[in-house]
């Protein structure tokens, strides 16, 4: 063919478009009309780990779970009496599973047509949209977090400071009418006292914010003084055992940050909740992870599924498990009424350049 300006447009060849097939990113599968698999390119291999072999002439309903595979045979048939073509981000939640048995998330493009050799033929092309499902699970999981995070201020702002805006408020109406010289003096002196305490608690707020010791000093520092201040505070002495040795300062912030929030929160909730003088708390690194481990031999409680349910009566688990979540790791708790509690959190040893 020639355009005006006397340009040729190139023609390809059959061996041509069999190497852009070859070469295509996404998993494209040639299925007939009766749903037997007739072609397929290396990266259909590559993403359901069968061979060549296994899948060419087998049904394509091999590709699809188990449990939704009756199901996707009778949309296949009545697809074949209406063809149309498909095209990809139809907002359909489709899973795919591999040779090993593992389910994983896609998105499918359906194009029908009539190939060289003459019978009607689908191309399926098909993407693995796994990480893409990994970051919006994060992305809710973050935003889940940040909402959590309000729910903790609202709860300290209510509890703490409003409470006590309320109580100045009377003071101040008894102030006035009070007529004896020493009786305003002493109620001077509980309103400076309870002005003093209310600033020292939003201090104490903005520490809980940010950590001015573990940005300074580093993870191993801050949580000294995390355990220093839990004996002072509560009067909980905690035995540590932290044996980071140089993998504290290669860390990854995000990570680092992590670590000490669910230690944090978990040791706090030992001291307030546990009824115990002591509690545990461990720290290494084995095999590419940092295990945290808080123990406590207190009166537990009944433990429930605080992904499914996060309610304000577990919006501390919650909160430790998103943390650990969002850094690529894993959180437990082990606990039963009289039984203590065991606060664990697995994360991966991910570098400040986000390399293992």
């Amino acid at each position: 063919m020639r355009f005006s300006d006397g340009m040729e447009l190139p023609v390809f060849s059959d061996r041509d478009y069999r190497a852009v097939f070859e070469a295509s990113p996404d998993a494209t599968l040639v299925v007939d009309a009766e749903g037997v698999i007739r072609d397929l390119n290396p990266s259909a291999l590559s993403m359901f780990g069968w061979s060549r072999e296994e899948m060419e002439g087998s049904h394509v309903e091999m590709l699809v779970p188990a449990s939704s595979r009756g199901r996707h045979e009778q949309h296949r048939m009545r697809y074949v009496e209406a063809p149309s073509p498909r095209p990809m981000g139809q907002g359909l939640e489709l899973r795919a599973v591999r040779k090993d048995g593992r389910t994983f998330p896609v998105e499918i493009s359906l194009s029908p047509g009539k190939l060289a050799s003459g019978p009607e033929h689908v191309i399926c092309t098909i993407r693995d949209l796994t990480g893409w499902e990994r970051m919006r699970r994060l992305s809710r999981m973050k935003v889940m977090a940040a909402e959590n995070e309000r729910k903790h201020l609202s709860r300290e702002l209510h509890d703490e400071f409003l409470q006590f805006l309320v109580a100045l408020k009377i003071r101040g109406k008894l102030l006035v009418d009070e007529l004896d010289r020493k009786e305003r003096e002493r109620a001077w002196a509980v309103i400076a006292d309870q002005i003093l305490g209310a600033m020292q608690g939003v201090k104490q707020m903005i520490r809980g914010l940010r950590s001015p010791k573990l940005e300074r000093q580093g993870l191993v520092s801050a949580l000294a003084t995390l355990f220093r201040d839990t004996r002072k505070v509560h009067g909980v002495k905690i035995r540590a055992s932290v044996n980071l040795d140089w993998v504290a300062d290669e860390l990854d912030p995000a990570t680092i940050l992590a670590l000490y929030r669910i230690v944090q929160e978990a040791v706090t909730n030992a001291a307030t909740h546990a009824g115990v003088s002591e509690a545990a708390v461990k720290l290494r690194s084995e095999d590419g992870v940092i295990i945290a481990e808080v123990r406590d031999e207190g009166c537990g409680f009944e433990s429930t599924d605080s992904v499914a349910a996060p309610d304000e009566d577990n919006i501390g688990l919650t909160g430790m498990r998103e943390r650990a979540e969002l850094v690529g790791g894993s959180f437990t708790v082990r606990t039963a009424p009289g039984k203590g509690t065991t606060v664990r959190a697995v994360v991966p040893m991910v570098g400040p350049g986000g390399e293992p």
